[in-house]
C-alpha cells in the first residue's frame, strides 16, 4: 500500500513557496468565480492549472526540475515515465538532468499507429519513476501506472509539480500502491495569490469554499483526468 505523501516532508517551506509563487506569477494556476472554468468533463471550477505555460520561461522551468531532482534523489529508480502530454517535457527534462532512459505514458493504449500505450525505451523491469505535472483525483496517473506495470515495469512512486490534495487522489494512489510526492499544492498557491492581491478577498473565499466544501468533499465529481 502506499499513498500521497504530505510534501512538507520533502520540501520545505520555503520551496513550497517559491514554486507555488512561479504557478502564479506565470498564470500557470488561474483564478475566476465569474464565469467558472469549465473543465472537458463539464464540471466548473473557480480555479484552472495549466502548467503548459511553464514550459516557455527558461529560468522558472530549470528551477522546476531541479527541485524535482532533489524529490527523485530520494527514491530508487532506473528510468523515468512522463504521462502524456503535459508531463511529457518535464520528464524529459528529468531525465536528461540525472541521465536515465526515458518514457512517456498515455492512459490508455492509442487506436492507431502500434497500438502502443508506452513510448520509449527502458530495460525490461526496470523501476521506474513517473513524471506528472498535475495531480487532480490521479485517475491518468494510475491508468498509466497499469499500463507501466502491465510491460513488465515496476512504479512505486510519482513526482509532480502541483497537487489538489484530494481524497480520491489518496484512496486512488493507495489502491495501486503509487507514492506521490508535489512540489506544491493548490492551497499554497491560493494564499500567494491572496498575498500578491491577485485575487480578490471576495473571490479568495469563493475559491477556498469550493475547494474545501465541494471538490475535496465531493469524491463522486471529478474535477479532471489528470
Amino acid at each position: 500500500m502506499a499513498e500521497f505523501v504530505d510534501s512538507h516532508q520533502y520540501v520545505n517551506a520555503d520551496s513550497r513557496q517559491e514554486i507555488a509563487h512561479i504557478l502564479v506569477e506565470r498564470e500557470a494556476v488561474k483564478f475566476s468565480t465569474d464565469p467558472l472554468f469549465r473543465f472537458t468533463s463539464g464540471v466548473e471550477s473557480p480555479i484552472y492549472v495549466d502548467n503548459r505555460r511553464l514550459i516557455g520561461f527558461v529560468k522558472d522551468r530549470e528551477r522546476i526540475v531541479t527541485a524535482l531532482a532533489n524529490l527523485a534523489s530520494r527514491v530508487v529508480f532506473q528510468a523515468i515515465a512522463g504521462t502524456a502530454t503535459a508531463g511529457i517535457p518535464w520528464a524529459a527534462w528529468l531525465a536528461h538532468h540525472v541521465r536515465v532512459p526515458l518514457l512517456y505514458v498515455r492512459p490508455k493504449v492509442k487506436d492507431w499507429g502500434g497500438g502502443k500505450a508506452v513510448e520509449g525505451f527502458a530495460s525490461s523491469g526496470s523501476t521506474v519513476l513517473v513524471v506528472e505535472d498535475l495531480i487532480t483525483t490521479s485517475g491518468s496517473l494510475c491508468a498509466s501506472t497499469e499500463n507501466l506495470r502491465a510491460l513488465g515495469y515496476t512504479v512505486n512512486d510519482c513526482v509532480t509539480i502541483v497537487t489538489y490534495r484530494s481524497a480520491k487522489a489518496e484512496h486512488r494512489l493507495r489502491d495501486v500502491g503509487v507514492k506521490a510526492v508535489a512540489l506544491t499544492d493548490i492551497d499554497q498557491t491560493i494564499e500567494i495569490a491572496r498575498k500578491s492581491r491577485l485575487l480578490p478577498e471576495d473571490q479568495f473565499t469563493a475559491v477556498v469554499n469550493w475547494l474545501h466544501t465541494t471538490f475535496r468533499h465531493d469524491e463522486a465529481n471529478p474535477v479532471a483526468t489528470a
